[in-house]
This record gives C-alpha cells, sequence and structure tokens, in this order.
C-alpha cells in the first residue's frame, strides 16, 4: 500500500512540473511572437510624421495589426476630423483564441506585459502618437508612456520640459513619461522601448529596464533640478510652441 501510494505520489508531482513546464513554454512562445510584432510596430510608427502623415497612412498602420479606428470619444466613429488608432501586438493571437490556456500560461510564469500604440488624427493629419508599455510581476507593476507631439501648454510649466523643450522624461502619479517633440529628430531614439526585457528570465525589474536610455536622462535631470532649488519650477517656457 505504501508503495502504491509512493508511486502515485511521483506520478502526480511528474503531471504537476510538466503542466508547469508545458505552461512556462507556451508562454515564452506566445511572448517573443509579441514582443516581434511590438518591435515591428515601433518601427512602422516611427515612419510616420507627425503633421505630415495622412488619415488613410494611419488607417494602413490599423489595419495591418488588426487596430480599432474610433474617433477620440470612443462612442464615436473615426472621421477625417477626428480619429483614435489603438493596436496591440496580441490582437487576434494565441492567447486571445485561446484566453483559458493563455491565462494558465500567465498564472504559471507569474508575469503579465502589454503594449499598445495609439494615434491621433486631427483635420486629415497625424497629430500626436503614444506607446504604452507595462509590465507587472505579484509584487510590482510599472508602466511607461512615451509620447511624441508639439508640447502642450501643461508640459509646458514642466521643469523637466524646460531644461530641453525638445524631450523630458518624469514620473507621474501612475506610470512614467517621456516626450518628445515631433520636431526633435534626433531625440527620438529615447522614445524607444526596451522590449527586450519581457524576454529576460529576469524580466523587467524597473522602468530603467524598460526606457533605458530615457531614464538616464531622467536622472540626470532631476540632479539638474534638484540643484536649481525649484527656481524654474512653475516658470512658463520661452518656447514660441507654449505661446
Amino acid at each position: 500500500m505504501s508503495r502504491l501510494l509512493l508511486r502515485l505520489t511521483i506520478c502526480l508531482i511528474g503531471v504537476i512540473v510538466a503542466v508547469e513546464l508545458g505552461g512556462a513554454l507556451l508562454f515564452c512562445a506566445i511572448t517573443r511572437q509579441q514582443v516581434r510584432i511590438a518591435r515591428q510596430m515601433v518601427e512602422d510608427a516611427s515612419k510616420l510624421q507627425i503633421g505630415e502623415s495622412k488619415l488613410n497612412d494611419v488607417l494602413r498602420f490599423a489595419h495591418k495589426y488588426n487596430g480599432e479606428a474610433t474617433g477620440t470619444s470612443h462612442d464615436k466613429p473615426c472621421l477625417e476630423s477626428d480619429c483614435l488608432i489603438t493596436a496591440s501586438p496580441d490582437t487576434n493571437d494565441f492567447s486571445q483564441r485561446h484566453p483559458k490556456l493563455g491565462y494558465v500560461a500567465e498564472r504559471i510564469s507569474r508575469r503579465g506585459w502589454n503594449f499598445s500604440v495609439w494615434m491621433w488624427v486631427k483635420d486629415g493629419r497625424l497629430t500626436a502618437t503614444e506607446q504604452w508599455f507595462g509590465y507587472a510581476t505579484p509584487r510590482a507593476s510599472h508602466v511607461v508612456i512615451t509620447s511624441l507631439s508639439q508640447p502642450t501648454r501643461e508640459l509646458c510649466r514642466n521643469p523637466f520640459y524646460q531644461l530641453h523643450h525638445a524631450f523630458a522624461a518624469y514620473p507621474g502619479p501612475h506610470h512614467f513619461n517621456v516626450w518628445v517633440n515631433n520636431a526633435a529628430t534626433q531625440e527620438r531614439e529615447r522614445l524607444q522601448p526596451d522590449l527586450a526585457c519581457v524576454l529576460r528570465v529576469s524580466g523587467c525589474k524597473d522602468v530603467a529596464d524598460m526606457v533605458p536610455t530615457a531614464w538616464e536622462r531622467y536622472q540626470a535631470d532631476q540632479r539638474r533640478i534638484d540643484a536649481d532649488g525649484g527656481k524654474s519650477q512653475g516658470e512658463i517656457s520661452a518656447d514660441t510652441e507654449c505661446r
């Protein structure tokens, strides 16, 4: 009886190990595919030009990645005068077609991530793009939003913006922000997320892993602002785009 119980125990352990290993392999395969698509999305989005690319250009991007096109208010249709495009690499992938298996694989891996691209069109022209990159484990979650656009009035009051006018990286209440002026082509590399961290065994430990170039610049800028003693706080940038 004791031998039978031992054999059953060993078999049960073997089944559990096999299921967990299979789930881990499934999660790895799904993740690699999604990262590959996300990288292509980043590359394709970088080819579109703020103020120049037309609605049809943006809609081609949305069609390629099975994105959604609506008005800025999601209950309204996409029009040439007002359109919002959202797309993510997990649309129509394995986890979408088989949500239960995708859920099991994610639970076993004990980590999850997401990536999406947002594009706004006003009066027939692309006005802004954003990339949302999130990573979560049972212990922590991090979200980075990178933006390419003209500066807003609110951003012009930001001390990190006031240092450069072309680039700003700064923490927000719920996510880390990386903004680049659409005219500052030399700064666009700072918008590039390091999606490779998703594939590492250690994962994306923090924001520094997710956007390393922007994070280094943020740390340097934070030291400058601390040394300044907040003297520039609340000042409006001399940049004419802020007027």
